[in-house]
């Protein structure tokens, strides 16, 4: 029953990510008048379809992306229903920066949702570590738990018992300060303090032995303050700062397959890999995990279709500008060429991480 709840929940995710990807191109392509025969969600048999207007809207029995037909693209010159479509309402009949701006839609698309996302992930179901000095969690069998510190105490003070150096604390910054080797200048694996607590408006002195840690470079009491959710705002400023980081990991690992390919293509995942992911995710429970894993993958498939690679976005942008510069259209066979070869390019890089991914699990 795991195993189906977890292909259910990578076949959805796949889904969305990829429909997502081409609604964006659907809807900048209406916008600007281009005429769009079928507006498909899902790959394989057809399932259902209704004709609305001049497009056909269709549900298809895999449910693992979608597409949008488009007047004027390479793959519709053969396709019956765009035989009659007026020039003008054609990729091609449109301004070249409109013929980008529908190219690039996908990839806005891909990162807007997983912008949302990521922001709506923060606003409700994360919260941060607020710089308070009251205790919001006291580590089981810790020093702070030895000693008899308890949640929501508020600590005002620590004095180092041997030089009785004292140190006022008024935030969370203050206690990891106060609790530093540095500020100590003590060697010791062990560091007694006297911490002084507030409980109930009543102050308390504890003994607490506190445990040096080396990966911290400092003194453990065992204690996490208290929590506090993010405001809108704050919210918002997460998100653009996980997305940021997040596009330039992926940046960084593209640039990587050019300067150390045989290194980084070991260290990426294919289908195989990001299923092995989606199952870790679901089993946790933590809904809010699984969209942010929605949010990184939706960047992923954006920055890696803005590559110039022919049969991605970015190669489509590419071939635009070129035809405009030179005046006239990219003979089709020389384009069917060169979308073969990136086809099979991105195929070769897709078996190579999928072997990869299976090897991993042996």
């Amino acid at each position: 029953m795991q195993h189906i709840l977890i292909f259910i929940v990578f076949i959805l995710v796949l889904g969305f990510i990829i429909t997502i990807h081409e609604l964006g191109h659907f809807i900048a392509a209406k916008h600007f008048g281009v005429y769009c025969g079928q507006f498909s969600i899902g790959m394989g048999p057809k399932l259902w379809s209704k004709k609305i207007g001049e497009t056909n809207y269709e549900l298809r029995a895999l449910p693992i992306g979608g597409f949008v037909a488009m007047a004027g693209e390479a793959d519709q010159e053969e396709n019956e229903d765009m035989k009659d479509v007026p020039f003008e309402r054609t990729l091609k009949g449109i301004a070249t920066w409109k013929q980008v701006v529908v190219y690039l839609a996908g990839v806005f698309m891909n990162f807007l949702s997983a912008f949302i996302i990521i922001v709506a992930v923060y606003a409700i179901s994360v919260p941060v570590q607020s710089n308070s000095s009251t205790i919001g969690k006291v580590v089981d069998n810790s020093p702070a738990m030895a000693a008899g510190i308890q949640a929501e105490d508020t600590i005002n003070k620590i004095t180092v018992v041997d030089s009785g150096k004292q140190f006022l604390i008024g935030s969370y910054s203050d206690l990891q300060g106060a609790l530093s080797k540095s500020q100590n200048n003590y060697n010791g694996e062990t560091l007694a303090l006297k911490v002084t607590i507030e409980r109930d408006h009543t102050t308390f002195d504890y003994n607490v032995n506190a445990t040096y840690r080396s990966e911290t470079d400092s003194y453990f009491l065992g204690i996490s303050p208290i929590t506090r959710r993010l405001t809108f705002v704050e919210s918002v400023e997460y998100g653009a700062n996980y997305f940021k980081e997040a596009s330039l990991l992926v940046f960084s690992t593209l640039g990587k397959l050019i300067t150390n390919s045989k290194e980084t293509i070991g260290q990426l995942s294919g289908p195989v890999g990001i299923y092995n992911v989606v199952g870790e995710v679901t089993q946790s429970g933590n809904f809010a995990n699984v969209l942010l894993l929605v949010s990184m993958l939706g960047i992923n498939i954006g920055v890696f279709n803005l590559l110039p690679i022919p049969g991605l976005d970015g190669s489509q942008v590419l071939f635009a500008v070129v035809e405009k510069a030179i005046g006239r259209d990219i003979p089709v066979k020389f384009r069917y060429a060169l979308q073969l070869a990136g086809l099979a390019l991105v195929f070769g890089l897709m078996i190579i991480v999928t072997v990869n991914d299976i090897t991993r699990l042996f």
